[in-house]
């Protein structure tokens, strides 16, 4: 749940976090931890090996170069798994870490550039075939076939022509999957495949938890519910998903609004997360030379904006990144780590008092 100017997007599918080594005493060490388990889960549901090799004898290595060496980390395949159904290969403990699984199964690319489905086992449950594939959700998921032709796709591989309208679908979320007809408009799909939102939208973005989802039409953006009726009337240049009764909306500014649409929190930062715990962060600055600190529900700087990346309260702390990095490129064939821009980390209390810190090495 990184903090961004756009909506949050949580893309840690090959990344590894690793386990920070905290300064710090028992206590603070202990809730780390924690909270560093609970940041890695909002990356979907936890991951769930598909064995552990023997010995690096036992994986087929992508490269002779290993990736992100200074890790241990390399893109592997398991020997007599399906070809180029790749992981991460953790040296120091002969551990894989495999892609996220969703209802038992995770999206693979084979070499000849198709995606398939494999089950905890690394073997194929669903043939690769299809052009591009998204996660199960509730048994079904939509995957293509071809440049066009997308499908409506069960856990036995049993497949649904979907509306012939619909050019590119997304995952599942609420029940129902974003979709586009290629021509400026985007609707929803139900779970049976049929149109259950007719494409009025001129973007349509996934379902959030609470079941409402950010749409927009014209330049404007609002919020509607699983019926497709308006929340939130599209008036806003951005919006994001309500947490915690508020969303994050721009209009010149950003600020936040109740679900009547009202700013209770009047347009003033140049960007906004979501609250967590009573606490939002918000941005100062330009892109280039932003800082980020964290705001009450009255709007009122409770941290000071200081920090070059920050993370969601959760169990009285936040992450917070004290140190910024130039951009690091890697060969084609390398794992980039997890947050490479950041070298130096604090964890900070709701008063903005650090609790423990840890640092990262370039």
């Amino acid at each position: 749940m990184v903090f961004m100017r756009a909506p949050l997007l949580i893309l840690l599918a090959l990344t590894i976090s690793c386990v920070p080594q905290v300064e710090g005493n028992g206590d603070a060490d202990d809730l780390v931890r924690k909270y560093e388990e609970w940041l890695k889960a909002q990356s979907g549901p936890p991951q769930r090996g598909v064995g552990t090799p023997q010995s690096p004898q036992d994986v087929v290595f992508d490269s002779d170069l290993r990736a992100a060496p200074e890790r241990g980390l390399s893109r592997v395949h398991l020997k007599n798994s399906p070809e180029h159904a790749y992981y991460v290969y953790e040296g120091q403990s002969s551990r894989l870490i495999d892609p996220l699984f969703f209802d038992g199964l995770a999206t693979v690319m084979v070499s000849i550039g198709r995606w398939g489905y494999i089950d905890e086992s690394g073997r194929f449950a669903i043939e690769p075939i299809f052009h591009r594939a998204n996660d199960f959700d509730g048994g079904v998921a939509t995957a293509q076939i071809g440049d066009s032709g997308w499908v409506l796709l069960d856990k036995s591989g049993s497949m649904k022509a979907l509306d012939p309208s619909v050019a590119s679908v997304r995952g599942f979320s609420a029940g129902l999957a974003a979709f586009s007809t290629g021509r400026g408009r985007s609707g929803y799909i139900d779970r049976t495949g049929a149109i259950s939102i007719p494409a009025g939208f001129a973007v349509a973005r996934p379902f959030c938890v609470d079941g409402t989802a950010a749409v927009r039409v014209g330049s404007r953006w609002g919020i509607i519910d699983v019926h497709g009726g308006f929340v939130v009337r599209p008036e806003y240049q951005e919006i994001h998903c309500f947490s915690e009764g508020l969303a994050a909306a721009k209009r010149g500014k950003w600020g936040f609004i109740d679900k009547a649409g009202t700013f209770v929190v009047p347009p003033q930062f140049d960007g906004a997360g979501d609250f967590s715990e009573g606490l939002a962060s918000f941005e100062s600055g330009t892109l280039q030379h932003a800082v980020y600190g964290f705001i009450d529900r009255k709007g009122s700087a409770v941290v000071p904006p200081k920090y070059a990346r920050i993370y969601p309260f959760k169990f009285g702390i936040a992450k917070a990144g004290t140190t910024r990095t130039d951009w690091r490129i890697y060969p084609l064939s390398y794992l980039v780590p997890a947050d490479p821009y950041y070298t130096s980390w604090a964890y900070i209390d709701r008063h903005g008092k650090i609790v423990a810190t840890v640092g990262r090495t370039k």
